[in-house]
């Protein structure tokens, strides 16, 4: 059995981070940086790519692909939870979307739609997007050499 006393501080230190993470983030944020969807690596991805960010974090984004749709898309990074969120987040925002639409995602778009986020976090939007960008070019090349 747990320690009611040791429970209840941590429960009470764990609503003050929460209060004080909702100061700088959006509960969206935060949501996808707890509990991120689409993380992982996919084997035999139709394209991949991985991209190094400014701030050291590493991103990787998997494909496929069927007839120039996005059918599956998971992401994987060694970096903190708001690169942890924009993964999540673009991979929600191109899901079953064609390559063409997913080429149309800013990263200023995916900001607004995480409900913003700190200046001294905007590179870890344009890390997400910047390595979809490069896994679907992968992608084009590959089948552009196998056509």
């Amino acid at each position: 059995m747990g320690n009611t006393k040791e429970d209840a501080l941590q429960n009470s230190i764990q609503a003050y981070v929460d209060r004080q993470m909702e100061t700088y983030y959006s509960k969206k944020t935060i949501a996808l940086s707890n509990n991120p969807v689409n993380m992982g690596r996919i084997k035999d991805a139709s394209g991949s790519a991985i991209v190094k960010g400014v701030c050291g974090d590493t991103m990787e984004v998997f494909l496929q692909i069927d007839a120039d749709m996005i059918k599956k898309i998971h992401f994987f990074t060694d970096g903190c939870g708001v690169s942890v969120a924009c993964g999540s987040a673009m991979t929600q925002l191109v899901q079953n979307k064609s390559l063409n639409e997913a080429l149309q995602l800013s990263a200023n778009f995916l900001i607004r739609e995480m409900g913003g986020l700190p200046r001294d976090d905007i590179h870890c939007a344009i890390l997400s997007v910047s390595t979809l960008y490069k896994a679907i070019a992968e992608y084009l090349l590959k089948s552009e050499s196998i056509a």
